[in-house]
């Protein structure tokens, strides 16, 4: 199953609360193409379009995923991290 740590969940509530998303706007994790950004994958702000997996924290949705997504990520894990190199989201795939 496609794991969201706590860690995650509480910087996409962070980022979630700052852009003040409109009702029925997700923050939604994108790989290649949707994602254009630099690395593998992302997060944008998108619509829903139905199917999607939705992870709550606190009450809110705070990550969409699409279904052939969260099904190819079934043994992976989304996080937040701190690192020397600074801080971001990771998505360990085993």
């Amino acid at each position: 199953m496609f794991q969201v740590t706590d860690a995650a969940k509480d910087e996409l509530k962070t980022i979630w609360e700052a852009r003040a998303l409109p009702e029925g706007r997700y923050l939604k994790l994108a790989v290649k193409p949707e994602w254009t950004g630099p690395g593998d994958f992302g997060v944008v702000i998108d619509a829903e379009k139905g199917g999607e997996v939705f992870y709550e924290h606190e009450g809110i949705v705070v990550l969409a995923v699409d279904p052939g997504l969260a099904e190819n990520l079934e043994r992976s894990v989304f996080d937040f991290k701190q690192t020397h190199q600074g801080a971001g989201f990771t998505l360990d795939v085993y």
